[in-house]
Parts: C-alpha cells; sequence; structure tokens
C-alpha cells in the first residue's frame, strides 16, 4: 500500500476565538463530526507465501483444531487467480471509505426502491464505518455485463478487486479438510457496520449490511498440486462456480431491531435479532412498529445468475448473463463449464427476518 489519503471533516464555526470556550451540553448536541474519509491507492497484498496459523480453537475433547491462512491475496483485476497480481485503487476521494461518529437521526440507509431512510435510532450516538456508498444517480455498473445487479455502484472497473483465500482445517489428526476461495471483480459498495450503546438493553448493539458484487467466484475443496488436486479437471470436479453472483445482507432495523452481540456464560459468541414488535405494549404502537418495519427495514437479497458444481471451464471465459423475457420466463446464458453440473439461476428475493438467533457451539 503506498499511501492513505485521509480527508479531515470541516467544521464551519461563525466566528474564530482566540482560545478554546466551554459549550452546554444543549450546544455539544448540535455539533455533527465529518469524520474520515479514506482511499486505498495503488494497493496490492500479496500474502501467497505465507501461512498463519489460528490455534487454540478446540474441539469438546480440548483438542487444538489449528486453523491454517493460506495463499491470501488482494490487486487489480485480471490476475488470474493470485498469479498475475498488480496494484488496485479502492475508493475515491469523492467515494471514500469512512469512519464516523454520528448521531441516529442523521444517518441512512438506500432502501431497494432507491430511497435513503433513517433506520438508527434518534438521539444516539453511532460509530460507523462503511465502504463507498451507492448511488442513487450516475452510478456504475455494480457487475460489469449483468443489468440485474444494478448500476448505482460508485466503485468502477478499475476499482474492483481480485480476492483469494485458503483455509486449511484440521478437525482430526492426519486430516485436513481444504476451502480454497477466489473472487474476481469484486465490489462491497454500501456495506456499513454500525455500533451503539442500548442503555435499555445495558449492552452494545448494531446494525450492519453486507453487499457483495462478484462477476465469478470460485469455492475449491482440496489444495492445488496435492494429490488428486492437480490437473484442471481434478479441480473443477472439486469446485463450485458462481457466476454474475450478487448477495445484499442486512442484518437489523436499529429502531426496533437491533443486531445484538453477547457471550453466553460458556464462552459462546451469540448473535440475536429480536421481534420487531417486543415491547410495543398496545395496539397502536405495534401496529405502529409493524408498518415501519416492513416500509422500511432493509431487506436481503441473493442471486446467482449461474451456479456450477464440477465440470471443465475454458480458462479466462466467464458466461454471458440470462435474459428475461417479455412474458418473464429466464433463459440461462451460455453455461461456463463442460461436463459437471450447472443449476442456472438461483435468487432469493427481499427476505426479512422477525426473529433470528446464532450461537456458536463446540466442535
Amino acid at each position: 500500500m503506498r499511501r492513505l489519503l485521509p480527508l479531515l471533516g470541516l467544521l464551519s464555526v461563525a466566528c474564530v476565538q482566540a482560545e478554546m470556550v466551554a459549550l452546554e451540553d444543549n450546544e455539544m448536541s448540535a455539533v455533527q463530526g465529518g469524520g474520515f474519509g479514506i482511499v486505498l491507492e495503488d494497493i496490492l497484498l500479496d500474502a501467497s507465501q505465507a501461512t498463519i496459523t489460528i490455534n487454540d480453537i478446540t474441539n469438546g475433547s480440548g483438542q487444538n483444531v489449528p486453523i491454517k491462512v493460506k495463499e491470501f491475496y488482494l490487486g487489480a483485476t485480471g490476475s488470474n487467480k493470485g498469479a498475475n497480481l498488480n496494484p488496485v485503487t479502492i475508493g475515491r476521494l469523492g467515494s471514500p471509505f469512512t469512519l464516523n461518529l454520528a448521531k441516529g437521526e442523521v444517518l441512512r440507509s438506500l432502501r431497494d426502491d432507491g430511497q435513503f431512510v433513517q433506520t438508527t435510532p434518534s438521539n444516539v450516538a453511532v460509530l460507523e464505518l462503511t465502504f463507498p456508498e451507492r448511488l442513487t444517480t450516475g452510478g456504475q455498473a455494480c457487475i460489469a455485463g449483468f443489468a440485474a445487479a444494478g448500476s448505482n455502484c460508485s466503485s468502477r472497473a478499475a476499482e474492483k478487486v481480485d480476492l483469494g483465500i485458503r483455509y486449511d482445517f484440521e478437525v482430526a489428526a492426519g486430516r485436513t479438510d481444504v476451502i480454497n476461495i477466489d473472487i474476481t471483480e469484486l465490489a462491497m459498495d454500501g456495506s456499513y457496520l454500525r455500533l451503539w450503546g442500548d442503555s435499555a438493553r445495558a449492552q452494545l448493539v448494531s446494525e450492519a449490511r453486507l453487499n457483495i458484487f462478484a462477476k465469478t467466484l470460485d469455492i475449491m475443496s482440496c489444495a492445488a498440486g496435492a494429490p488428486n488436486c492437480v490437473s484442471a479437471a481434478e479441480q473443477a470436479a472439486r469446485s463450485i462456480y458462481l457466476t454474475n453472483a450478487y448477495a445484499n445482507v442486512a442484518f437489523g432495523y436499529g429502531k426496533t431491531q437491533p443486531l445484538l452481540l453477547d457471550v453466553s456464560s460458556n464462552g459462546q459468541f451469540v448473535l440475536e435479532l429480536p421481534n420487531p414488535l417486543a415491547g410495543a405494549t398496545t395496539a397502536a404502537e405495534r401496529t405502529s412498529r409493524a408498518t415501519d418495519f416492513y416500509a422500511n427495514a432493509p431487506r436481503t437479497h441473493v442471486v446467482v445468475d449461474n451456479l456450477n458444481f464440477g465440470g471443465t471451464r475454458v480458462a479466462g471465459s466467464v458466461p454471458a448473463a440470462g435474459t428475461v423475457s417479455g412474458t418473464g420466463v429466464y433463459t440461462a446464458g451460455p453455461a461456463p463449464t463442460t461436463g459437471g453440473y450447472n443449476f442456472g439461476r438461483n435468487e432469493i428475493s427481499g427476505m426479512s427476518f422477525n426473529y433470528l438467533k446464532v450461537t456458536s457451539r463446540d466442535l
């Protein structure tokens, strides 16, 4: 990474004093900090020859289950799974990453209809980390050649990245399980994490949006060059291959359904999305909450234009996007594989969580 370009937010004042002056609480409450904007210019990460081992994760018998992180890389598109890495600039001055501290009523989230709405509660201080924001006008294709993913991303083609990482899991003695992930033309515009304190619950709560747009996503269950994982056919037979895939995953609606972060008494992590109507004491309040939640809470969408298991691919080939006819019949683009099985288009749209609780468990 050659350099970071932080942008300091500007605070305008009506007059300039020669000394600092104490402010009353009501004066402080009107102050909004601009935060920091960050652009990653000419960044290249190549840890393909390094191994990071994560220890102290134990199974039910108390045995260590090491996780080895290998073959991590990040660079410009066209890297051929990290073999030809070049630097890339992520974000720009007009659409940077931001680290911001603001009041909840100031923050906005992009609704599916293109409107920005308030999702965080009022009168709370929120710490926010955001990726470059999506736009309502003048945006870029989120996935090149695939209109279904939208054209409201701020990242241009040259600002997308290739990313890869491999995990080796030694769950049992003498056995190593592998997950090898390679992503091309990745953008995460509109993703964010917001954190604040909930006085009624006496805990840290959050709201998160995870947007992932990728031209291709390759998940392989073996290490290239290992036995039975040498030839292109052997590697493809152990791969799941996705093209023109995107996910807009929403965790929490801060006003009435914040994402709760907790640790149980036995050390397990707990993530919970409570019922948005919990705590409402009257029928009118429940109706008001439900109307607001279903109108404004961000929804989750997952779309894969082509989902393939196995088969041999032509090097560098990417299938064309599918099309939808005037009668609503979907026709998949040309399959990117020879052999294997192409499940075609898969889609989950408009999903919301009325209640969700996820708890980690010992192996």
